[in-house]
């Protein structure tokens, strides 16, 4: 899986991370492009770095909604391309919240944003649960250790 998945990722990157100033915006930040900025790619059901396959959504059940849970006021719809763009994150430790609807597809808590960063996310998004594929910080790739958090508590 290794290498395989590697070169997966390398190829879900080049294919859909070009895209990502394409989607959503944030009506609570100015376009003065100042502060931290993520960018997001939320892949479909089908696609995962061990299959190989790829494919955008928003949902097929409805719209995805990001936001982060410290200030909700910073929130985005993912684009129908699969692209999201939140301005001016919190730095240092977020949790980004997916949801469709009033359900929360699930959490993924993003630590080391410093001021004026670059995040880019990509994740894939099932009915139940959201999944890291990858997480970079101004370029450099960040370890997500347990990168499954279901929209369900696991107390």
């Amino acid at each position: 899986m290794g290498r395989r998945s590697g070169v997966v990722l390398l190829a879900l990157s080049m294919t859909f991370l070009p895209l990502v100033g394409c989607g959503g915006n944030n009506p609570a930040s100015p376009s003065s492009g100042k502060g931290a900025v993520l960018r997001g790619v939320v892949l479909g059901e089908g696609a995962s770095a061990s299959s190989g396959g790829v494919s955008a959504m928003s949902t097929s059940k409805g719209r995805i909604t990001v936001s982060v849970k410290e200030n909700t006021s910073i929130n985005t719809t993912v684009a129908a391309n699969g692209t999201f763009e939140l301005q001016n994150i919190p730095t240092g430790n977020f949790t980004l919240v997916f949801s469709s609807s009033t359900t929360v597809l699930g959490t993924v808590v993003v630590s080391g944003v410093p001021a004026d960063g670059q995040v880019v996310i990509v994740v894939q998004v099932t009915v139940i649960t959201v999944v890291v594929i990858n997480i970079e910080i101004n370029g450099v790739p960040v370890p997500h250790p347990g990168d499954d958090h279901s929209g369900e508590d696991d107390d």
